[in-house]
């Protein structure tokens, strides 16, 4: 087993000198990589913005050891190690009230592009990190808390140009200090996605594609597969290395980001790789795409050397506009009648090949057990490996690890292909597929699911906050959206929030805009819980709150929330980012018809009776105050919600104040106040009995 295979012309193609790695953005936009969340940096908006002033890494030239290889070594690129506290040796800038900048170079010349490994990400609510080339053509993020992986790392997409800049922005003052530290990157030479600029006077070739005779995905030819396409995904390593992988349908949790590799393409840095989806040609020929939709990191759930098989789970489920397709699969070992290969050759745009024949059973050197065929259409090279082999019935049955060709090969060296019904059983959860996408192993075949055209249900939901609550209006204040403070994109993601099938929703400026009785007074979070197991969430969507207890479509501010769920009973449940969450008691009955659940004027059932809300001049509310977000409002003591306020002015000063987009302010008047007329403290006091300080509120939810 070898990948990638070695052939004549991929040998004459890799000694192509100085090649070279960009990334396809084209313009200067935000990539949704690892998952970011809209913005710009400051940079961006300054037109005297001072290069000279910012210290610089230099990782200096690349040594003996990590220039390009010219034979059989299809990298992209080479991983450079090298520690930079970015807190600590960045510049530091006033930027905004009670707001600073901190920036920092990377150099690694003669890159043509550069990705970041981040071995300490320990960011501060509030906090948001950029990263953009000095030229400042290119830019990723924002990126807050939320990104952090397990283990604390976080990594890049690449950036072209030799020289990247990492810019922090920190929101104001906090007891516990962030932490940003890189511990290496990755110099790219080759020019995968095509961005070299045709003008550039550099001694390279200014990208490659894979053989000519490959067809595009988009191809008349490849027409009966364009739901299997969208389960296929190239990922790149931090080492310079990369494959083709897809994700795979489960009997237990549909959207559950289980992504099927080769084996041989594993290694133990999966926190640090990243995921490119629909990168693709839109035309029949072509050989650029965009790579705008990625996620970074992953968690090995199962693996075995002798099946070549390995089960990655992603960090995060791809967001709705990923437009995913989960691949179905037959373990049951049937000879396939027909075999369809989708891939990324040689890093190239995604790519297909099918063979009209049935397969035959090879085992390899290793007792590899494998799918052995050639190919009518199309053809097969490096970087394919672990590509997803379909048979007739649109099933994964195996996936590509040997055997690569040319254009006039292609008929006669085979393929092989691991089978997926070798990877199945195993003698532990670890090194077998099973326990991961049939536990109860009572079927066979699975057939794929389609995440963008599953049933979906809708749902109006209409419910007051006490902190904006106004019981003159008896409506609620939008003074943060009056003040310029509502983020366009949804908070809790950020917040550490775990959603399920939603997160990264976005506003428009023009929604935000809206006054009276619409007016969005703040992002909330509407969940859809099992009728089975009120305390299993499964869905969840970020949504707007208007003036008048109406919660909308953060698309449009008009519509009903929609879940990608099917039609049936469901608990729903709402929760604030500084607000005690609430749920029905018992649940709805869900369909594509609209249906309204009215939390404000008690006539729906809570769980938790009369203690889930406070009443508040003729309106049923949320209880305001839980600065922390842990559902228990605490006055005095530890993981209190009033110490947080005074230390968001400063920590010293009680009369102080501070204006912003905070949890600490309580009321939602966009200004954080510990003392005086309209303070903070108090309604946190009021809420858990009035009197005695120790007492506490919990937010009733199971």
């Amino acid at each position: 087993m070898i990948s990638p295979i070695v052939t004549q012309a991929l040998l004459a193609f890799a000694s192509m000198r100085n090649l070279l790695l960009t990334t396809a953005l084209g313009m200067a936009v935000v990539a949704n990589a690892q998952i970011s969340f809209g913005g710009e940096p400051a940079a961006w908006a300054e037109e005297a913005y001072d290069r000279s002033a910012i210290p610089v890494f230099d990782f200096g030239p690349l040594g003996d050891e990590e220039l390009a290889p010219t034979t059989g070594d299809f990298r992209y690129g080479v991983q450079r190690f090298g520690e930079v506290d970015v807190l600590r040796e960045g510049a530091w800038l006033p930027y905004a009230e009670d707001s600073y900048v901190c920036r920092m170079v990377l150099r690694s010349p003669g890159a043509i592009m550069i990705s970041v490994q981040f071995d300490r990400w320990e960011l501060n609510e509030g906090d948001r990190v950029y990263l953009f080339n000095t030229d400042r053509t290119h830019y990723l993020g924002a990126y807050d808390a939320s990104n952090r992986m397990e283990d604390g790392t976080m990594a890049t997409a690449v950036l072209p140009g030799d020289e990247m800049v990492i810019e922090y922005h920190a929101s104001g003052i906090h007891r516990t200090p962030a932490q940003l530290r890189v511990s290496s990157i990755t110099h790219a030479w080759i020019d995968l996605f095509g961005f070299a600029d045709a003008d550039d006077a550099r001694d390279y070739d200014p990208g490659y594609q894979s053989a000519a005779c490959h067809i595009n995905i988009i191809c008349p030819e490849a027409a009966a597969w364009q739901a299997e396409k969208r389960s296929v995904a190239m990922f790149l390593r931090p080492d310079g290395n990369g494959c083709t992988g897809n994700l795979l349908n489960n009997t237990q949790s549909p959207r559950k980001p289980y992504f099927h590799l080769a084996n041989h393409c594993y290694t133990t840095t999966t926190s640090q790789w990243v995921f490119y989806f629909n990168y693709e040609s839109p035309t029949c020929v072509g050989s650029t795409g965009p790579t705008t939709q990625t996620i970074t990191g992953a968690t090995l759930r199962a693996n075995y050397y002798y099946t070549d098989m390995c089960l990655l789970e992603l960090s995060s489920t791809p967001p709705a506009n990923y437009n995913i397709y989960y691949a179905g699969w037959d373990r049951s070992g049937t000879t396939p009648q027909e075999g369809t290969v989708i891939e990324h050759p040689l890093y190239d745009v995604k790519k297909y090949a099918h063979n009209n024949d049935p397969l035959t059973t090879f085992t390899d050197a290793i007792g590899i057990p494998s799918w052995r065929g050639n190919w009518e259409q199309g053809l097969v090279q490096a970087v394919s490996s672990g590509s997803p082999l379909f048979d007739q019935n649109h099933r994964m049955v195996g996936h590509m690890y040997d055997g690569a060709q040319v254009c006039t090969t292609a008929t006669s060296i085979p393929t092989d292909c691991a089978k997926f019904s070798a990877g199945w059983d195993g003698t532990a959860a670890s090194t077998r597929m099973r326990d991961w996408l049939n536990p109860a192993n009572n079927l066979t075949t699975l057939d794929g699911f389609d995440a963008a055209a599953s049933p979906s249900v809708a749902l109006r939901v209409r419910m007051y906050l006490e902190g904006p609550y106004n019981t003159g209006t008896q409506q609620m204040n939008s003074t943060l959206r009056a003040n310029g403070l509502v983020p366009l994109a949804e908070p809790y993601a950020s917040l550490g929030y775990a959603h399920v099938g939603g997160g990264g929703e976005t506003t428009t400026n023009a929604v935000l805009s809206v006054t009276g009785a619409n007016a969005v007074v703040d992002w909330v979070v509407v969940e859809l819980r099992s009728n089975a197991n009120s305390a299993q969430i499964m869905a969840t969507r970020s949504a707007l709150l208007q003036a008048d207890g109406d919660v909308v479509a953060a698309s449009d501010g008009t519509s009903a929330l929609s879940f990608n769920v099917a039609n049936g009973s469901y608990f729903v449940a709402l929760r604030h980012r500084n607000h005690l969450g609430i749920m029905t008691a018992g649940t709805a009955s869900l369909s594509s018809t609209v249906q309204t659940i009215d939390f404000s004027n008690g006539t729906v059932p809570l769980y938790g009776g009369a203690n889930a809300t406070t009443v508040v001049g003729t309106r049923n509310a949320l209880f305001a105050g839980d600065v922390d977000r842990n559902g228990v409002l605490v006055y005095v003591g530890a993981s209190n919600d009033r110490d947080p306020i005074l230390a968001r002015i400063g920590g010293t000063v009680p009369t102080g104040s501070v204006t912003g987009y905070y949890a600490e302010d309580v009321n939602m008047d966009g200004q954080v106040l510990y003392t005086g007329t309209n303070n903070d403290r108090d309604p946190i006091l009021v809420n858990i009995g009035g009197s005695l300080p120790t007492a506490t509120r919990s937010a009733q939810l199971p």
